[in-house]
């Protein structure tokens, strides 16, 4: 499924910056927070029941099973929200949850192996500044060299981590939730990162103090009134000490309040839980947001094409060398020729000679014509 990006003009920076507050509009999006919520509910109830399985069957692969499926419950879920949340950015037709669901699991594979070669690029830069550096080691050049390769490599590495964390790994999502293959999510943040890497950066700033407010306030809202419940309950229902947030937060205390108490530690961290999706959901509306205004009215078929021919380059270099590998091992393999027959056998007929005055004749003459020496 395919996603349009397009939009009709560009926002300048200033309406970017006001175009983020709509990501706090996020909790009104029911379908969005009902999804998460599975989500959260589901990755706990299979790493939860796996992993206890596996406590109780003392079995190590098990349990790692059990976190593989709970990060793929969370990873996929948290993919079909962001579908749902870009498709409420850019105006698009609501989606059910089934559908959007399915189109996760189709299209979120995506981010995998976009943050794979992410991290190769990395890799790679971090190699070649390593193999320069060794070569800094030489006496008396070294030093010199290593002035011009220090600075340099500080700017580059810094870029590529900036670049890594603030755009790469942020936007790939919103890239993939608006339908990019693999290729075209790396070529259109290559070129976030070369021409909007400072904008991006502040705005993601920005984005993270308007969640960390919003979590602030939900927290302390909550924290509030769940103190003041604390206290009345403990009064009313009579549960005296063991109503505090370390028996809140364990399920235990003895007694007959102890119904109590592990209800209310229910009750508290399904809210607690309830709580986190909010903030959750208004910074995956705000990355979906930023990756919009990045994005927005830029012709990416001259990144997209630079990238599709390095990769065609890079293929037929690696198909030239997989055939010379070829070739060279078939001629290794091949069986020896057999040898060469006799060179009175394999001459032609005018290059025979009379073994005794050596006069040309020919392969059928029993006597030589000059001196009459017997040939046959």
């Amino acid at each position: 499924m395919t996603i349009s990006t397009e939009a009709h003009k560009p926002l300048p920076f200033s309406s970017a910056v006001g175009s983020l507050i709509e990501a706090t509009d996020a909790i009104k999006n029911f379908r969005a927070i009902a999804l998460l919520a599975l989500t959260f509910i589901g990755a706990v109830l299979v790493g939860g029941v796996l992993t206890m399985l596996a406590g109780s069957m003392r079995s190590p692969l098990l349990a790692f099973f059990g976190g593989l499926m709970a990060f793929l419950v969370m990873f996929y879920g948290s993919n079909a929200v962001g579908i749902l949340l870009m498709r409420d950015v850019q105006g698009q037709p609501g989606m059910s949850l089934v559908d959007a669901v399915l189109v996760s699991l189709y299209t979120s594979h995506r981010l995998i192996a976009v943050v794979f070669l992410e991290f190769l690029i990395v890799l790679a830069a971090m190699i070649a500044i390593a193999i320069i550096l060794f070569v800094c080691k030489i006496p008396v050049l070294g030093p010199v060299l290593y002035a011009v390769v220090f600075p340099l490599s500080a700017i580059v590495l810094g870029v590529l981590v900036f670049a890594l964390f603030y755009v790469m790994l942020p936007l790939a999502g919103p890239a993939a939730w608006s339908g990019a293959s693999v290729f075209q999510i790396i070529a259109r943040l290559n070129q976030i990162v070369r021409t909007k890497l400072v904008s991006v950066i502040l705005l993601e700033v920005l984005l993270f103090l308007i969640t960390s407010f919003v979590a602030l306030l939900i927290f302390g809202v909550l924290g509030t009134g769940g103190s003041l419940t604390t206290g009345m309950s403990a009064g009313i229902l009579g549960l005296g000490s063991q109503m505090n947030m370390y028996t809140l937060a364990s399920g235990l205390g003895g007694g007959s309040g102890s119904g109590y108490i592990i209800a209310a530690g229910l009750g508290g961290g399904l809210l607690m839980a309830a709580a986190a999706v909010v903030p959750g959901l208004i910074f995956t509306k705000g990355v979906c947001i930023i990756y919009l205004n990045a994005t927005r009215n830029v012709d990416f078929s001259a990144s997209e094409a630079s990238l599709n021919d390095g990769l065609a380059v890079v293929k037929k270099k690696a198909e030239e060398a997989r055939e010379r590998a070829r070739a060279l091992t078939e001629q290794a393999t091949a069986p020896a020729a057999p040898a060469a027959p006799a060179a009175a056998a394999a001459a032609p007929a005018d290059s025979l000679q009379c073994p005794n005055c050596k006069a040309p004749v020919a392969s059928d003459d029993a006597f030589c014509g000059e001196c009459a020496h017997k040939l046959k």
